[in-house]
Protein backbone atom coordinates (compact mmCIF):
# COMPACT_ATOMS: atom_id res chain seq x y z
CA UNK A 1 0.00 0.00 0.00
CA UNK A 2 2.78 2.45 0.92
CA UNK A 3 4.57 1.74 -2.37
CA UNK A 4 1.36 2.58 -4.30
CA UNK A 5 1.08 5.88 -2.42
CA UNK A 6 4.72 6.71 -3.19
CA UNK A 7 4.23 5.87 -6.87
CA UNK A 8 1.10 8.07 -6.98
CA UNK A 9 2.89 10.95 -5.19
CA UNK A 10 5.84 10.69 -7.58
CA UNK A 11 3.54 10.73 -10.61
CA UNK A 12 1.66 13.72 -9.21
CA UNK A 13 4.92 15.61 -8.71
CA UNK A 14 5.80 15.01 -12.36
CA UNK A 15 2.57 16.48 -13.70
CA UNK A 16 2.05 19.21 -11.10
CA UNK A 17 2.40 22.63 -12.78
CA UNK A 18 5.16 24.10 -10.63
CA UNK A 19 8.64 25.48 -10.83
CA UNK A 20 10.46 24.07 -7.84
CA UNK A 21 13.84 24.80 -6.38
CA UNK A 22 15.51 25.04 -3.04
CA UNK A 23 12.63 23.13 -1.46
CA UNK A 24 10.14 25.86 -2.43
CA UNK A 25 7.71 25.83 -5.29
CA UNK A 26 5.81 28.34 -7.34
CA UNK A 27 2.48 26.97 -8.47
CA UNK A 28 -0.40 27.79 -10.71
CA UNK A 29 -3.02 29.44 -8.53
CA UNK A 30 -0.52 31.34 -6.38
CA UNK A 31 -0.48 35.13 -6.29
CA UNK A 32 2.38 36.57 -8.36
CA UNK A 33 5.05 38.38 -6.36
CA UNK A 34 5.40 42.06 -7.17
CA UNK A 35 8.85 43.38 -8.04
CA UNK A 36 10.56 46.45 -9.42
CA UNK A 37 13.47 46.26 -11.86
CA UNK A 38 15.16 48.66 -14.25
CA UNK A 39 15.53 48.45 -17.99
CA UNK A 40 19.04 48.77 -19.38
CA UNK A 41 18.13 52.44 -20.06
CA UNK A 42 17.43 53.00 -16.35
CA UNK A 43 13.62 53.14 -16.57
CA UNK A 44 11.92 51.59 -13.52
CA UNK A 45 9.26 48.94 -14.18
CA UNK A 46 7.13 47.09 -11.62
CA UNK A 47 4.89 44.11 -12.15
CA UNK A 48 2.12 46.11 -10.44
CA UNK A 49 2.41 48.73 -13.24
CA UNK A 50 0.73 46.11 -15.44
CA UNK A 51 -2.23 45.31 -13.20
CA UNK A 52 -5.27 44.59 -15.36
CA UNK A 53 -3.12 43.07 -18.13
CA UNK A 54 -2.13 39.51 -18.89
CA UNK A 55 1.63 39.40 -18.24
CA UNK A 56 4.16 36.84 -19.39
CA UNK A 57 7.27 36.99 -17.21
CA UNK A 58 10.11 35.38 -19.04
CA UNK A 59 13.43 34.70 -17.34
CA UNK A 60 16.30 34.46 -19.82
CA UNK A 61 20.05 34.84 -20.33
CA UNK A 62 22.20 35.54 -23.37
CA UNK A 63 24.20 32.33 -22.85
CA UNK A 64 21.04 30.19 -22.90
CA UNK A 65 20.55 28.23 -26.14
CA UNK A 66 16.78 27.64 -25.71
CA UNK A 67 16.41 31.39 -24.98
CA UNK A 68 17.75 32.08 -28.47
CA UNK A 69 14.90 29.98 -29.84
CA UNK A 70 12.26 31.43 -27.55
CA UNK A 71 12.93 35.20 -27.77
CA UNK A 72 11.71 35.68 -31.37
CA UNK A 73 8.46 33.94 -30.40
CA UNK A 74 8.05 36.24 -27.39
CA UNK A 75 8.52 39.17 -29.75
CA UNK A 76 5.72 37.76 -31.95
CA UNK A 77 3.44 37.35 -28.90
CA UNK A 78 4.03 40.96 -27.88
CA UNK A 79 3.32 42.22 -31.40
CA UNK A 80 0.22 40.02 -31.75
CA UNK A 81 -1.45 40.57 -28.37
CA UNK A 82 0.14 43.80 -27.09
CA UNK A 83 -2.86 45.87 -28.15
CA UNK A 84 -5.28 43.52 -26.39
CA UNK A 85 -4.10 43.94 -22.81
CA UNK A 86 -1.04 41.66 -22.89
CA UNK A 87 2.62 42.34 -22.24
CA UNK A 88 5.88 40.41 -22.05
CA UNK A 89 8.29 41.30 -19.26
CA UNK A 90 11.58 39.73 -20.33
CA UNK A 91 13.77 39.48 -17.23
CA UNK A 92 17.45 39.08 -18.00
CA UNK A 93 19.87 37.59 -15.49
CA UNK A 94 23.19 38.19 -17.28
CA UNK A 95 26.00 39.56 -15.15
CA UNK A 96 26.95 42.03 -17.88
CA UNK A 97 24.19 44.07 -19.58
CA UNK A 98 26.22 44.35 -22.79
CA UNK A 99 25.82 40.57 -23.32
CA UNK A 100 22.03 40.87 -23.22
CA UNK A 101 21.98 43.95 -25.46
CA UNK A 102 24.24 42.27 -28.04
CA UNK A 103 21.98 39.21 -27.94
CA UNK A 104 18.84 41.29 -28.57
CA UNK A 105 20.52 43.18 -31.41
CA UNK A 106 21.89 40.00 -33.02
CA UNK A 107 18.43 38.36 -33.03
CA UNK A 108 16.51 41.59 -33.85
CA UNK A 109 14.39 41.35 -30.69
CA UNK A 110 12.35 44.46 -29.97
CA UNK A 111 11.27 43.59 -26.40
CA UNK A 112 12.55 45.90 -23.68
CA UNK A 113 14.39 43.70 -21.20
CA UNK A 114 14.45 44.20 -17.46
CA UNK A 115 17.74 43.52 -15.72
CA UNK A 116 17.74 41.41 -12.58
CA UNK A 117 21.33 42.27 -11.73
CA UNK A 118 21.03 41.15 -8.09
CA UNK A 119 19.09 38.00 -9.07
CA UNK A 120 16.37 39.00 -6.56
CA UNK A 121 13.39 38.34 -8.84
CA UNK A 122 14.74 35.09 -10.27
CA UNK A 123 15.24 33.99 -6.66
CA UNK A 124 11.78 35.18 -5.52
CA UNK A 125 10.20 33.20 -8.36
CA UNK A 126 12.35 30.13 -7.61
CA UNK A 127 13.62 29.85 -11.17
CA UNK A 128 16.32 27.28 -11.94
CA UNK A 129 15.91 26.67 -15.65
CA UNK A 130 16.48 29.15 -18.47
CA UNK A 131 14.23 30.14 -20.00
CA UNK A 132 11.28 29.94 -17.62
CA UNK A 133 7.92 31.58 -18.23
CA UNK A 134 5.25 32.61 -15.74
CA UNK A 135 1.88 33.68 -17.16
CA UNK A 136 -0.07 35.98 -14.85
CA UNK A 137 -3.72 36.91 -15.26
CA UNK A 138 -5.26 40.38 -15.00
CA UNK A 139 -5.80 40.01 -11.25
CA UNK A 140 -2.22 38.96 -10.53
CA UNK A 141 -2.66 35.18 -10.22
CA UNK A 142 -0.24 32.71 -11.78
CA UNK A 143 -2.12 30.73 -14.41
CA UNK A 144 0.59 28.93 -16.39
CA UNK A 145 4.22 27.91 -15.87
CA UNK A 146 6.78 26.73 -18.39
CA UNK A 147 10.31 25.59 -17.69
CA UNK A 148 12.60 25.43 -20.73
CA UNK A 149 11.47 25.99 -24.31
CA UNK A 150 10.87 23.96 -27.45
CA UNK A 151 9.34 25.45 -30.60
CA UNK A 152 6.11 23.50 -30.07
CA UNK A 153 5.67 25.34 -26.73
CA UNK A 154 4.80 28.50 -28.67
CA UNK A 155 1.33 27.09 -29.39
CA UNK A 156 0.84 26.44 -25.66
CA UNK A 157 1.78 30.06 -24.91
CA UNK A 158 -0.68 31.34 -27.51
CA UNK A 159 -3.49 29.11 -26.26
CA UNK A 160 -3.00 30.16 -22.63
CA UNK A 161 -2.73 33.87 -23.49
CA UNK A 162 -5.83 33.76 -25.70
CA UNK A 163 -7.75 31.95 -22.95
CA UNK A 164 -6.92 34.67 -20.41
CA UNK A 165 -7.67 37.51 -22.83
CA UNK A 166 -11.01 35.87 -23.68
CA UNK A 167 -11.84 35.54 -19.97
CA UNK A 168 -11.14 39.24 -19.52
CA UNK A 169 -13.34 40.20 -22.51
CA UNK A 170 -16.19 38.07 -21.11
CA UNK A 171 -15.90 39.68 -17.67
CA UNK A 172 -15.71 43.12 -19.22
CA UNK A 173 -18.83 42.51 -21.36
CA UNK A 174 -20.75 41.16 -18.36
CA UNK A 175 -19.65 44.12 -16.23
CA UNK A 176 -20.71 46.62 -18.93
CA UNK A 177 -24.11 44.93 -19.25
CA UNK A 178 -24.57 45.13 -15.48
CA UNK A 179 -23.67 48.81 -15.47
CA UNK A 180 -26.20 49.52 -18.23
CA UNK A 181 -28.86 47.80 -16.15
CA UNK A 182 -27.84 49.81 -13.09
CA UNK A 183 -26.49 46.78 -11.23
Amino acid sequence: MISKILVFASALALVSPALALNGKSLKVGHKAKDFTLKTFNGQTVSLSDHKGKVVLLDFWASWCTPCREEMPYLDILQKTYGGEGFTVLAINIDNQPKNALEFLKRYSIKLTPLWDDKKAVVSAYDVETMPSAVLIDQRGWIRFLQSGFKVEDFQKYKMEIEKLLKENRRKSTTQQAGEKLGL
